[in-house]
């Protein structure tokens, strides 16, 4: 073959080199960039700062940015660079890590008692159970119970979609049904402070101490659905019963882990959602999918996966069906609370 016909493949190979570079490059920008982004919100947030010393957390976290940018820019090679982000990186990231949570005394009364359990043969005894009740115009009766199930009378789980303002987000409860002896519910949620209010950026860092709660189903659904007026959805699991019963061990034992060593919240990966997959044992844990990280979404992931009972129903009937408000409010004074919103259900 002669020269002539080997030279065209040369700057073929010279562009493909070229936009291989640039690409390269525009990647390790970006990681560049995000990670001064992600330590600039950790000295926001989590720099240990006396609350009297006065310095303005906002020129803080700006400063560091501007400091570290400046540094990337005047360090020459692409080695050096790299060396000058990694330490810039490890100041901020090796505190934050050893920060750890600590137990508050201004709890807000819902989060108020961290709950336990302990389980001794068939007998399940809750300490700290949450039985709140509410009267229609949002007042609350503060109800702190010790209450013992029958594990032989377990015999289902539901699950319960409680829908935020965004529809990209959401609130799942796991409630045990224990026949006559009633519903047990959990719920994974933030533990608030007073003051404190959910935002999805400030749980990127270590602003939020996560709780399991355990309580009365009539006491997380009707403040839901009756009291906040927010969207209910509620769905029987097609979960085999010892499957059920491992998953309520499961869940008890995440939230005695809890109670025992606090954590915290994460906004992606210690939240409402991924904290019930990360307590079940790795070979039981469901696959990954982005709908959990956006568990607005989640109905639709379950009913793929057919992990709830749904009648035939195409989804968007079977949402409509599951949804528990009006009944909840019918209900709302009615010991048969939890019967009466299953009326008519699909999967009931």
């Amino acid at each position: 073959m002669s020269e002539e016909s080997k030279s065209p493949a040369k700057p073929e190979r010279s562009v493909i080199r070229r936009l291989i570079t640039n690409l390269l490059a525009i990647l390790r920008t970006l990681i560049y960039l995000l990670g001064i982004a992600w330590a600039s919100g950790a000295v926001y947030y989590d720099a240990p700062l006396p609350a009297e010393s006065g310095v303005d957390r906002t020129l803080l976290a700006a400063g560091y940015a501007l400091v570290v940018l400046l540094t990337l820019l005047a360090l020459g090679s692409r080695l050096r660079r790299f060396l000058g982000w990694a330490v810039a990186m490890a100041l901020v990231a090796v505190p934050w890590s050893l920060k750890k949570p600590v137990q508050h005394p201004d709890w807000q009364p819902a989060w108020k008692r961290s709950p336990s359990a302990t389980i001794e043969g068939d007998l399940v005894t809750f300490h700290d159970f949450r039985n709140f009740d509410y009267d229609l115009q949002g007042g609350v009766t503060e109800r702190w119970e010790t209450r013992v199930m029958n594990l032989s009378q377990l015999k289902g789980l539901d699950f319960a979609h409680h829908a935020l303002e965004h529809d990209l987000l959401a609130h799942p409860l796991l409630c045990f049904d224990f026949g006559d002896q009633g519903q047990v519910a959990f719920s994974v949620e933030v533990r608030y402070r007073k003051g404190q209010e959910f935002s999805p950026l400030r749980g990127l860092y270590k602003q939020y101490n996560l709780i399991y709660l355990a309580g009365d189903e009539r006491d997380f659904l009707r403040e839901r659905a009756t009291v906040r007026k927010e969207s209910v959805r509620l769905y029987r699991s097609t979960y085999p019963l010892e499957r059920v019963r491992e998953m309520f061990r499961e869940t008890v034992a995440a939230m005695n882990t809890i109670n025992e060593t606090p954590q915290f919240y994460h906004t992606l990966t210690a939240n409402c959602s991924t904290s019930y997959i990360k307590q079940a044992p790795p070979g039981k844990r469901p696959r990954f999918d982005h709908r959990i990280i956006l568990n607005g979404l989640m109905e639709s992931l379950l009913y793929e996966r057919e992990v709830i009972a749904t009648d035939g129903l195409p989804l968007e009937d079977l949402v409509r069906r599951a949804t528990i408000n009006e009944a909840a409010r019918e209900a709302h004074e009615d010991p048969a609370f939890s019967a009466r919103i299953r009326e008519g259900r699909p999967g009931f």
